[in-house]
């Protein structure tokens, strides 16, 4: 094969990957080229590749045949023709943000509040520590507001006597309908009206309670901003019967 000359680059580079001396290098490069039957350095190029270091510069240096003994070197070890499969890129999730429980429930509370009246009088309220019955108050003063308003009395009027004024479970003889204008959800919605009145709105208007977890105030809150819209949506029937 003649004497070869191992290019002293290569071979300083192959020494410092391995953290090896030059000459453990050298020795090392000829036992393998005689035990694969090939040149000096066409084995000092494939342990160079093995190493991961880049050798196309040297590769090209060398005569044909001793590139061919490289590329028969690599098609022996089939791992090598494949390219290292890149690392797979570690996904991290971002950890979900954690919430109190009295923080959850303040988003709650807004979620389920349509009525902005009622929103800015009882928002606050449901987010303090205690005494959750001011803001049942609120929202019950909110909706005999809002139905005083919507009826209009001739005279003053407040709670039950107020309700049963406005609505009346017959049709015929209420002052506010409901939109459906369907006898069964007249009689429902008058029936629901009258009894908050003596359970939430008289209780809290009246005394003072601490019977009301924040959970249970907003339960009602949200219930009177359902009947907030019933409210808002009902018909006056003397504005109907006025313009036939």
């Amino acid at each position: 094969m003649g004497r070869s000359i191992l290019d002293v680059n290569l071979l300083a580079k192959v020494a410092a990957r391995k953290n090896k001396r030059e000459q453990y290098i050298r020795e090392r490069v000829s036992r393998f080229a005689g035990k694969r039957g090939v040149s000096s350095e066409a084995a000092l190029v494939h342990i160079a590749r093995q190493c991961g270091i880049g050798t196309a510069i040297y590769l090209r240096k060398l005569d044909p045949s001793k590139q061919a003994e490289v590329r028969s070197l690599r098609a022996d070890n089939p791992a090598a023709k494949r390219p290292a499969a890149p690392a797979k890129s570690v996904v991290r999730l971002k950890r979900p943000v954690e919430i109190s429980k009295k923080a959850s429930l303040k988003l709650a509370a807004n979620h389920l509040m349509r009525d902005g009246e009622l929103r800015s009088r009882c928002l606050d309220l449901l987010g303090a520590s205690s005494k959750f019955d001011r803001a049942i108050n609120q929202a019950t003063l909110v909706l005999e507001d809002r139905i005083r308003k919507k009826v209009k009395p001739a005279t003053p009027m407040t709670g039950e006597p107020l309700v049963n004024h406005a609505f009346k479970d017959d049709l015929s003889k209420t002052v506010l309908r409901v939109a459906s204008g369907i006898a069964d959800d007249q009689r429902g919605f008058t029936q629901i009206l009258r009894g908050v009145v003596p359970a939430f709105r008289n209780q809290t208007h009246h005394h003072i309670s601490d019977d009301f977890s924040r959970e249970e105030a907003i339960l009602v809150v949200g219930f009177i901003d359902v009947l907030l819209r019933v409210v808002d949506r009902s018909v006056d029937v003397r504005e109907t019967t006025a313009a036939a």
